[in-house]
């Protein structure tokens, strides 16, 4: 069939150059793909980033403690109103917030003040987290963090329980939010 004087077809040799062109942007994509990976996971979420300040800036809780799994979406957010008996606390840019006493930092801003809007209600979306379990304490620590917005601005608000609310207030005010585990 195949005579030795017949040229046989070798395959052609694809130069270095092109291999290397074609590896540039799949190294580059791969990257990419690992820097967004590391990114989200050393970028906490909104709700989880003002929880941790919170904690690292007004109690001695550790901010490692917010992992254990004690943190729940509740189910009804829009039962959280001003007359619940949580109060918001972390100073906000856009918010007028109630300030802490400072018994528990001195040095904490006054986050009322001029140019400050009211905390727009209802909110979207709030967080429910329960230290209690971790602490070893018998007094339930219970926190909200609800996410404010209105038409320009977003900000994750800290809520602690009202100093004259009973035990029994802040746990009805934790049911009717739906923050229990079903």
């Amino acid at each position: 069939m195949y005579n030795e004087l017949e040229p046989t077809e070798e395959r052609p040799k694809i130069p270095a150059r092109r291999v290397i062109a074609m590896l540039i942007p799949a190294f580059f994509s791969l990257g990419l793909v690992v820097l967004i990976l590391v990114w989200e996971e050393y970028n906490p979420p909104g709700w989880q980033r003002a929880m941790e300040n919170y904690l690292s800036a007004y109690t001695d809780t550790p901010r490692e403690l917010l992992g254990a799994g004690n943190a729940t979406v509740a189910h009804l957010p829009f039962a959280l109103s001003p007359q619940t008996p949580f109060r918001p606390v972390t100073p906000s840019v856009h918010y007028q917030t109630d300030p802490l006493p400072t018994a528990i930092r001195p040095d904490a801003p006054n986050s009322l003040g001029g140019g400050k809007q009211p905390l727009p209600y209802p909110v979207l979306e709030v967080y429910c987290i329960d230290l209690s379990q971790t602490d070893g304490g018998d007094a339930a620590t219970y926190y909200l963090v609800a996410q404010h917005r209105d038409m320009n601005n977003s900000d994750w608000i800290v809520y602690i329980p009202r100093e004259d609310s009973s035990p029994q207030a802040v746990d009805a005010a934790w049911n009717e939010l739906g923050c229990e585990d079903e």
